[in-house]
Formats: C-alpha cells, sequence, structure tokens
C-alpha cells in the first residue's frame, strides 16, 4: 500500500501529488503546473496530464506529460480492482525482467480503498506512437510482436518466481462466467455477429463446458508468464515501426500458447489469419526454441491454439456494451467468431454437440 494518498477522480490530481508521486525518480523536482486531455473510461479510466516544473530536481529528466491509469468510477473500483492492482504490481515487481518493449513506470501503488494507480510513459509524446486494435495489425507486426512474447516466455518459462501468481488467472475466468449468463448471452445473439456465434455454439453452456475443460488442459500444461490479454488493441508501434506491449492487468502463471493464440487470431484480419496463422505459429515455436525454450511439435501446437478459441470467444465476443466502442465491440467479435468456426473449437476440446 502507498503512503501517498492516491486520486479516486480526475480532479483530485494537484500540483503537490505529482510533486512527491514524481520524487521517487526525480528527487527535487517541483510540478508547478498541469493540464489534462484524453479521458476514457472502460474497465479502468486513463488520461493524460502535461506537467510543467519550477524545478526539475537534480537526477534524470522528469516526463513533460505522464499517462494515468486508475479506477476513477465507482463500477471499477467496486468491479474491476483486482486487475487494477494486479498491474500495479506488475510495474513495481515484474516490469524489470520481462524483455519486451514496455512504457516506463514512473509511479505505480495501491491503496486500502481498492485503487490501483499506475502512471505511464506517454508514448504518443515520447516515441510517436501509434496503437493497434482488432484484425487490424499485419502480418509482418505480428511476427515481430511474437517474437518478444518468445523471449519473455522463454525467460519465464518455468521459473520459481511464478509460485507468486497463484490466483493470478482467477479474475478473468470470473469475469468470462460472468459474461457467459444466460441473460446476456440473448443481448449477445442480437450483435451483428449473433448469428455466426449463435451457429457455433447454439446453446452457451457448450462454451461453458469448452472453457472448463480449456482451462484444465492450460492448469496442466509448462507454466510461465503470460501477458494475459495480448489482443491487437493491446500493442503499440513507434515511429520506426517498431513494436510494444501494452496493459498488464489479466497476466498470470500459465501456458504460452495462452498468449500465442490470443494475438494472432485478435490481431489479424480474418483473410490474412487464414492464410498466414500456421506459418506465424512455426515462426513463434522457432523464435522460442532459439531464446531456449522447450516447445511442442508443431502438430501438437496446432491443436492447442486450436483450444484456444475457448478463450478468444468469451474475450472477444461477448463483453459487455460499455467496454469500448460499438464499432471495436464489432471487430472483436467478428475476428473471433469466425475463429472459432474455422477452426471447429469445440472438436478440437472434445465438446459433444447436443
Amino acid at each position: 500500500m502507498s503512503e501517498l494518498m492516491l486520486p479516486h477522480a480526475f480532479e483530485d490530481f494537484t500540483t503537490d501529488w505529482f510533486t512527491e508521486a514524481l520524487s521517487v525518480k526525480f528527487p527535487g523536482v517541483k510540478v508547478s503546473n498541469f493540464t489534462r486531455s484524453g479521458d476514457r473510461i472502460g474497465t479502468s479510466a486513463s488520461c493524460t496530464f502535461s506537467l510543467e516544473y519550477s524545478d526539475r530536481g537534480s537526477v534524470g529528466d522528469p516526463p513533460g506529460s505522464v499517462y494515468i491509469k486508475g479506477g476513477f468510477t465507482e463500477k471499477q473500483l467496486n468491479r474491476y480492482w483486482v486487475v487494477l492492482q494486479q498491474e500495479v504490481r506488475f510495474f513495481n515487481d515484474m516490469a524489470q525482467d520481462v524483455p519486451m518493449n514496455i512504457p516506463l513506470c514512473y509511479f505505480a501503488a495501491c491503496d486500502d480503498e481498492r485503487q490501483g494507480l499506475t502512471m505511464l510513459e506517454d508514448i504518443v509524446a515520447t516515441r510517436g506512437a501509434r496503437f493497434g486494435n482488432w484484425g487490424a495489425l499485419t502480418v509482418d507486426e505480428v511476427a515481430a510482436l511474437l517474437e518478444q512474447f518468445a523471449r519473455m516466455h522463454a525467460r519465464w518459462s518455468d521459473d520459481s518466481r511464478l509460485k507468486g501468481l497463484d490466483g493470478f488467472e482467477k479474475p478473468q475466468r470470473e469475469f468470462f462466467q460472468y459474461v457467459l449468463r444466460d441473460k446476456h448471452w440473448e443481448e449477445l445473439k442480437t450483435r451483428q455477429f449473433g448469428p455466426r456465434l449463435d451457429r457455433v455454439f447454439p446453446d452457451p453452456q457448450l462454451l461453458r463446458d469448452a472453457l472448463t475443460r480449456l482451462w484444465e488442459l492450460n492448469d496442466a500444461a509448462p507454466k510461465t508468464l503470460c501477458h494475459g490479454d495480448a489482443h491487437g488493441g493491446n500493442m503499440f508501434f513507434e515511429r520506426d515501426g517498431t513494436p510494444g506491449v501494452l496493459d498488464f492487468q489479466l497476466y498470470f502463471a500459465g501456458t504460452h500458447m495462452h498468449d500465442v493464440s490470443w494475438l494472432i487470431v485478435s490481431a489479424l484480419s480474418v483473410e490474412d489469419r487464414r492464410k498466414e496463422e500456421q506459418r506465424l505459429l512455426r515462426h513463434y515455436l522457432d523464435a522460442a526454441r532459439s531464446a531456449g525454450m522447450d516447445v511442442y511439435s508443431f502438430d501438437q501446437a496446432w491443436l492447442i491454439y486450436r483450444q484456444q478459441m475457448a478463450h478468444a470467444v468469451p474475450s472477444g465476443a461477448c463483453n459487455p456494451i460499455e467496454a469500448g466502442p460499438i464499432d471495436m465491440i464489432n471487430a472483436a467479435g467478428e475476428v473471433v467468431t469466425v475463429a472459432a468456426e474455422d477452426h471447429d473449437v469445440l472438436d478440437a476440446l472434445g465438446i459433444a454437440r447436443r
């Protein structure tokens, strides 16, 4: 827990708060003014603060702007506080040993009122970053990202520190169970991708059974550090095209195939995914092997890849409407339901149709 009182609303930030929070990394700094922009409300809330200084301190170069993430609505603090605090733990305890291109973190803390707040690098300002989206990345971009995931998975494969992540998979799984309730399923069938969702899973219990089976298989597999939510919208690209990874709210100890499958399916258009997914899976396996990790044969990996579609559907097609803009929700639902149908996920998991 932080000794510094954490804001619970955008309006609670002050120059004194920024001064104290930044002084950990930039001793002697003094913030004299700030402006806020880019407010965004989703499972977490975020905004950008541009900062002015009367004293830039004696160590380092304090940022001209920062990106703040946290729980700034009652719903976020009541429903999503666990994942907010998990991201704080990631930046405080894990990030320094994750061989991926991720934003710098200037401050991260929790309080006993369920707030989990991170103050991150404004990568738009510092790196000219553009952000990915569902079904919108190129094959080359996904290949480069898979190389980063391979390095991370290899670095953390069977690491003793993974025991400290016991239970970190639960928030995501509990959320999936929530969005697969019967009442919500009826609403999902009215969406753009609803007819296909109903065709692949004519009874929502089939998807619940598929998830239960998938979790059993994943829990029995060799463990590494998983990002947990490696969809196309959580990726960024610098001015020169260098890829990077965002949003570590759902990391856990699990099978590397969770990330691999989710990235390929969510990030590519249906056409590119159909054409290139086997080549990309081989590319990942080669990169992970080169990084020193024991990997599956391609045939084993391909079956596991197909099985992970049971994760893709609730994560990409079953979100509440308030989770994002409707065009993003529809784009996500399209790519994941087509993939689940293409790969016959029920057959891959041995789930009999009723």
